[in-house]
């Protein structure tokens, strides 16, 4: 549906439904179509799935969450939501169904078997192919791509690639770990200790400065 035409829908039914002091806003999310944001009185709308739903589609999804707002955050999809969601033309579906249309993720693996893989998000940890074999086997690796052209990795999973072709493998260090930065540049051999650990780095306190450096980068000191 033209994201337009979809913003303008979700506009109205909310007028319509007595919300008239909401907004709509658009989103990135690629797993879930719509959203309600109580504290800031927001209906949600994921851009990317909006553009390739069905406008009966993307009407169900925004009248799903005007229900929400309808009945309050305590309801959840309980009874109290369903019979709400019914009762202004919902559905009453909690999801989206999977028979829906998606965009298409831009990021394919593709093993030495021709098997693929695909990823709305870099890969940050090495994977192989489950079909070629049930168990971990780096004959079967999956090699990138990224909207068709070859992929630059995350240094963490070149690293991990690397280890586990020695025969090695990553561990994580834990916080309050002492720690040095590997890679070349301005804080090359730098020491500090573990403050936090993210998803993809540790956030290091170097004496009053915090830094963030990728897992690759850093090594027990």
């Amino acid at each position: 549906m033209d994201l337009r035409d979809a913003f303008a829908m979700a506009e109205y039914l909310l007028e319509v439904h007595g919300l008239d002091d909401w907004e709509v806003a658009y989103d990135n999310a690629k797993r879930r179509a719509g959203i309600c944001r109580f504290g800031d009185r927001v209906l949600g709308l994921s851009a990317p799935l909006t553009a390739v739903h069905s406008e009966d589609d993307v009407r169900d999804t925004i009248l799903h969450e005007i229900a929400h707002a309808l009945v309050g955050p305590k309801h959840g999809h309980d009874a109290t939501w369903h019979a709400m969601a019914t009762k202004i033309g919902s559905t009453g579906e909690r999801c989206v169904s999977p028979d829906s249309p998606a965009p298409p993720a831009p990021w394919l693996g593709t093993c030495s078997g021709g098997h693929t893989l695909d990823r709305h998000r870099r890969p940050e940890r090495v994977l192989t192919c489950g079909l070629c074999s049930p168990e971990f086997d780096l004959a079967h690796v999956y090699t990138w791509t990224h909207h068709g052209k070859p992929a630059v990795m995350h240094p963490n999973y070149e690293a991990e690639l690397a280890r586990l072709r020695e025969g090695g493998h990553t561990v994580l260090l834990p916080v309050g770990a002492r720690v040095r930065v590997t890679v070349a540049g301005d804080w090359h051999g730098t020491v500090g200790r573990v403050a936090k650990r993210g998803r993809t780095s540790y956030h290091l306190r170097a004496g009053r400065q915090l830094l963030r450096v990728p897992f690759a980068w850093v090594e027990p000191a």
